[in-house]
């Protein structure tokens, strides 16, 4: 999987010609949500629980305009996910319960150890500046919640298997 969020100037309309994936990792309060193409992180979020309708609205319309107050990384992704990619980990089956229920076909993926790659991807994505840079990488730990970028490897892990 390539590290990259599009940035100004990149060929939108060619980078979204091919699918686009969903990952969710799910979490008791709060969920990591990511659209990714098969070449890099489209959309990334992290979002309360009780705002999974919000998600569900995407997973239906296409468009992550109502998850933007969320927003951690990427832009506004106005493509239908071909497929959700939903990790088996903590109260996952709340979340499987919910997709049943709206009609969302997914896929369950095995999550251990996506929040250790999380972190890998959150330095690739934003590579430690300054005497930070000296920092050994396994004491480097993110500023923020990482909810969101282990979503994106879910998508990652399940992308081989397609």
């Amino acid at each position: 999987m390539d590290v990259g969020v599009p940035q100004m100037g990149i060929d939108a309309e060619r980078l979204l010609s091919g699918d686009i994936f969903c990952g969710i990792d799910p979490g008791r309060e709060k969920f990591g949500f990511a659209l990714a193409s098969d070449s890099c992180l489209l959309f990334a979020a992290i979002i309360p629980f009780e705002q999974f309708d919000a998600a569900l609205l995407y997973l239906s319309s296409g468009s992550v305009e109502n998850l933007d107050e969320w927003r951690t990384e990427g832009t506004v992704c106005r493509k239908a996910a071909a497929r959700v990619f939903l990790g088996n980990g903590t109260s996952h089956e709340n979340y499987e319960r919910r997709l049943k229920d709206a009609g969302v076909n997914y896929e369950l993926i095995d999550e251990r150890m996506t929040t250790l790659e999380a972190r890998e991807l959150y330095w690739k994505l934003h590579p430690p500046r300054g005497l930070a840079r000296l920092t050994p990488k396994s004491l480097r730990v993110p500023p923020r919640p990482i909810d969101d970028i282990a979503a994106w490897a879910i998508i990652g892990r399940a992308l081989p298997h397609t």
